[in-house]
């Protein structure tokens, strides 16, 4: 059954929405997979807290617009799943290893980082990327690091001299019991 204008134009406002709240959105080809793989793409992707939509291409072109980013031109030939998210690694990541589990689909056809149009081998290369949660690890740990190498430093003088200062005191009641 037809979508109303009125749906129509709810869509596209809804999209242009989301587009301006996103940070990056990825635009895939899920031609070849069937039901059940798609089911499980989307679980693995709401799994890593990305939205996949798949809306007609008239309208998302229309959104695109009105949400002021570039045209994505070519890249929205075909049948066009739109992938959005705040993290722009985990949803490359999904799709790049999803497709290597699954005959190189989905195909990722580029998409938009902060804005701006990103290619096939750019979303490759950010999936090989640390994901958001792994780098703020790194990042605690790096600032940790010192610390704890304080830490231990601090402990190491202090055990020494109490060691230093054991040693003292049974030498000097070695002296005191001697006399």
């Amino acid at each position: 059954m037809p979508q109303t204008r009125a749906v129509k134009e709810q869509i596209v406002e809804d999209l242009a929405t989301r587009l301006k709240e996103t940070d990056s959105v990825y635009l895939a080809d899920l031609t070849g997979l069937d039901v059940g793989e798609v089911t499980e793409l989307r679980s693995q992707l709401r799994a890593e807290s990305v939205e996949c939509r798949v809306i007609k291409n008239t309208l998302t072109r229309l959104a695109v617009a009105d949400a002021g980013l570039p045209d994505l031109g070519e890249t929205l030939d075909g049948p066009t799943a739109l992938v959005l998210s705040n993290d722009p690694v985990a949803p490359a990541k999904v799709l790049v290893n999803f497709g290597k589990e699954h005959e190189d689909r989905p195909r990722i056809k580029g998409g938009l980082l902060t804005g701006e149009i990103i290619d096939a081998a750019q979303a490759e290369t950010l999936s090989k990327l640390p994901g958001r949660d792994e780098l703020l690890a790194k990042t605690v740990s790096g600032i940790a690091a010192p610390i704890t190498g304080l830490v231990f430093t601090l402990s190491g003088v202090l055990s020494s001299l109490v060691r230093t200062v054991s040693a003292v005191a049974q030498q000097k009641a070695a002296q005191e019991g001697g006399e």
